[in-house]
């Protein structure tokens, strides 16, 4: 069959019989499917060499790349805050400033006001207490699912005259 003009109809019709020939196998975050098993393979080797960004390549010719996202990590961070850890003795404080303070405002702000009152007058309200908190450091990583990018019009070139029988092949036509 010599290639032809297709009109909007045909043209849906041959791009919804690949898409449900190979959509399965396209999807991202499958394991078991073809796009899990190549973002496997590339995995293991940006594993044993570093590398995020690998060639692909049809018939030895690049049509395109696949390559891993890295996720910068985070130093470890030590923070000392105010915090209140008993909320009855801040309640039995017995300081008229304070009391003054918090007469403004609602009750159920108790905890806020008096973290606040404490950065703005360094007095330490009963109940309140400086606290040393530790935020872990995480590792650089990668995002876990590469990033494929191919140019139709490579892979088209690669495969020259097999691309019609490579394509009826994918659709079950045999190749």
């Amino acid at each position: 069959m010599s290639a032809r003009e297709l009109n909007f109809i045909e043209r849906l019709a041959i791009e919804q019989a690949v898409y449900n020939a190979i959509g399965a196998d396209l999807k991202t975050g499958v394991p078991d499917n073809l796009r899990g098993e190549v973002n496997a393979f590339y995995l293991d080797l940006y594993k044993s060499t570093g590398a995020t960004g690998f060639e692909v390549r049809v018939g030895g010719q690049k049509v395109g790349t696949y390559g891993f996202s890295k996720v910068k990590g985070t130093p470890e961070r030590t923070v000392t805050e105010l915090r209140v850890t008993d909320m009855d003795a801040l309640r039995a404080w017995d300081d008229d400033a304070f009391h003054e303070y918090v007469a403004k405002f609602f009750d159920q702000h108790l905890a806020e006001l008096a973290i606040q009152y404490a950065q703005e007058t360094g007095d330490l309200p009963d109940g309140v207490e400086l606290v040393e908190h530790t935020t872990p450091a995480t590792p650089d990583t990668i995002r876990p699912n590469g990033t494929l990018r191919v140019r139709p019009e490579r892979v088209a070139a690669a495969l020259g005259n097999a691309l019609p029988a490579t394509i009826a092949g994918l659709l079950g036509g045999g190749a």
